[in-house]
């Protein structure tokens, strides 16, 4: 699914208004009609008297619209006009002077009349748009302010008003609703914090804009959902482990065996055929003590790896199908040398994650170049390009894209919501998962999930996808059964089977029945 910006949506809009005929009184009708069937859908809600706050745009006249199908339902309502309908236009004001003609019950805010919120039970928030693009000032800020100091239900149309539809930064005062009702497409707020935060549940709603108004568009980001992701190879009956690939994990160090440890479970767990993990030899017991499954490549008579024993561990990975680098791997001077020599001596896919991340420089990334994987958190990230962690938020969309684009490797960013980037500039947002991961061993959990599935023969990019969502679906599901501050790493491997089952089950249906007119992200 493709996620928009503003402009990207005006696009859209315009191609189906303009050059299919489509009316956009119709597309508006349809708006309104989601967010009704949204609203009707939600048992035990109370909705005994809703407040609709409506602004001068397009937005409230979703709202108008709205409010006329609410009447003709026999909900009770009443209208508060932010601003004097001398402003509508358009179907905004159609829609307000149909509403003229019905038992309706006008508020002007605009005319400081004054509102009790305490009187309502749900709020429609439907004052501003995806077109605002600066800081709300004046009687529209303290009409938001007084919105969020009540604790009643909110939902916002399309966007929480004073919101950016361009950025997901906060660019002033905003409503903070539980359910934002969208339109054909999600937007770039709806998807990536900090504004995630504040659009509660996002609900997508089809609104009859035809899917090639949007993919003719030079779209580049796109939303991993369970209706998208790369489909799981079928497994024949006649297959033998050769058939899915040898990983092999190299990590491991004093103090880190649970690393290499648990990056071997995942692997092994996402169906890799053969697994070996490469550990310095003083901590081989140790591994070969908690992981069955897997073989183990002891090297040397030491607590860490170093640069002396590279010709034999360059002459195992000959033969093998892909390699991970950096699980629990430290800090020590000779790391850095060995974790290179791998690179620029090898021709497989490699996955770089923790301290192999900190030991890359810009000589690295030649070697790397269309056959690397690079998982690093915000933190790892920017000391990678030398910025601080708060420039690199506020961009970390473009950054993240253009960075992989450079340097022709696919680069797996982890935050609440994980960009994964292509060397194409294509990037896929996963906003799977809650903070049972927030943990040590997720990204050792997570680098052997995509290890294992390149072993397997899907390609970098697929590997990071079905990597990050497996592992944040297996995390929110699990948090149904248990509270989110008890679950560990071991929990995640043991039961990501569960999502296994169900991504092969919704992509059979999937494929059955393609078309659902709101999907809930």
């Amino acid at each position: 699914m493709e996620i928009l910006t503003s402009k990207e949506m005006e696009k859209a809009d315009a191609f189906t208004i303009n050059q299919l005929g489509v009316p956009s009184t119709v597309l508006m009708e349809h708006a309104a009609l989601a967010v009704y069937n949204v609203l009707e859908s939600i048992d035990g809600l109370d909705k005994s008297k809703i407040a609709l706050f409506i602004g001068s745009g397009n937005n409230g006249g979703d709202g108008l619209a709205l409010s006329r199908i609410l009447l003709s339902n026999g909900y009770n309502i009443e209208i508060i006009l932010t601003s004097s309908p001398e402003n509508f236009r358009g179907n905004t004001k159609l829609n307000y002077d149909i509403l003229l003609k019905y038992p309706a019950i006008f508020i002007d805010s605009y005319l400081n009349k004054k509102f009790h919120l305490s009187e309502y039970s749900l709020i429609i928030d439907a004052i501003f748009g995806t077109g605002l693009s600066r800081s709300v000032e004046g009687r529209y800020k303290e009409i938001i302010k007084e919105i969020n100091r009540s604790s009643i239900f909110k939902i916002s149309v399309d966007i929480p008003s004073g919101l950016s539809g361009m950025s997901s930064e906060i660019i002033g005062e905003h409503v903070s609703a539980d359910i934002t009702v969208t339109f054909c497409r999600p937007k770039i707020l709806h998807c990536l914090y900090p504004a995630r935060k504040y659009c509660g549940k996002v609900m997508v709603a089809d609104i009859t804009i035809p899917d090639f108004s949007v993919t003719r568009l030079d779209l580049s980001t796109y939303l991993v959902t369970e209706n998208n992701l790369p489909l799981l190879f079928k497994r024949e009956k006649d297959s033998h482990k050769g058939h899915f690939g040898h990983a092999v994990i190299i990590g491991g160090s004093k103090g880190k065996t649970g690393a290499p440890i648990m990056s071997s479970m995942a692997c092994i767990r996402s169906g890799a055929g053969l697994t070996t993990c490469v550990i310095p030899g003083n901590l081989n017991t140790i591994f070969e003590s908690f992981v069955a499954e897997a073989m183990s490549f002891p090297l040397g008579d030491c607590d860490y790896f170093n640069v002396y024993e590279i010709e034999e561990v360059l002459a195992f990975l000959n033969d093998k199908t892909v390699c991970a680098l950096g699980p629990g791997i430290g800090r020590e001077a000779s790391t850095k040398e060995f974790v290179n020599k791998i690179i620029e001596n090898t021709l497989i896919p490699i996955v770089i994650d923790a301290d192999g991340i900190n030991t890359l420089d810009d000589k690295s990334f030649e070697f790397m170049r269309n056959r690397s994987v690079i998982t690093p958190h915000i933190g790892e990230f920017a000391r990678l390009l030398k910025i601080d962690k708060e420039e690199l938020l506020r961009d970390r969309l473009d950054i993240v894209r253009e960075f992989s684009m450079k340097n022709g490797v696919v680069t797996v960013l982890k935050s609440a919501d994980t960009l994964i980037a292509d060397p194409q500039g294509l990037v896929y947002v996963n906003i799977t998962g809650n903070t049972s991961l927030a943990k040590g061993g997720s990204g050792d959990c997570l680098t052997g999930l995509i290890t294992g599935f390149i072993s397997q023969g899907y390609n970098l990019v697929d590997s990071a996808i079905l990597g990050c969502y497996i592992m944040g679906k297996t995390g929110e599901m699990l948090s149904q059964e248990k509270n989110e501050r008890f679950i560990i790493t071991t929990d995640i491997i043991h039961n990501m089977w569960k999502v296994f089952n169900e991504i092969t089950l919704h992509q059979q249906q999937y494929f059955r029945n393609r078309k659902n007119s709101i999907i809930t992200i």
